[in-house]
């Protein structure tokens, strides 16, 4: 039996028909989500979002993601000039 109903997103409070009973036919199936995306839009939000916020919270987690990366890589650059800098005052004293 399929059950429909209208909900409002949780993050836009825009009114949608939430196919739960018919998933293939729901409009979240528009969106491709990967587990982890799945994983940080569940860590923020409880219950279904329209497609629009499926998709908006998509790039700002990959957003989140990219920032987190480039944070990473300016962490490993520091950390190799410095022991660049460490072995050059070794070898000069």
């Amino acid at each position: 039996m399929a059950c429909h109903e209208t909900i409002n997103c949780p993050r836009c409070n825009t009114a949608f028909e939430c196919r739960v009973g018919s998933i293939l036919r729901c409009q979240c199936q528009h969106v491709k989500l990967t587990e982890e995306e799945r994983i940080f839009i569940a860590g923020t939000y409880a219950g279904c979002l329209c497609a629009g916020c499926l998709s908006d919270m998509k790039i700002s987690y990959r957003q989140t993601q990219f920032k987190q990366r480039l944070l990473q890589l300016r962490i490993l650059r520091l950390k190799d000039k410095n022991s660049k800098s460490t072995i050059w005052h070794t070898k000069n004293r």
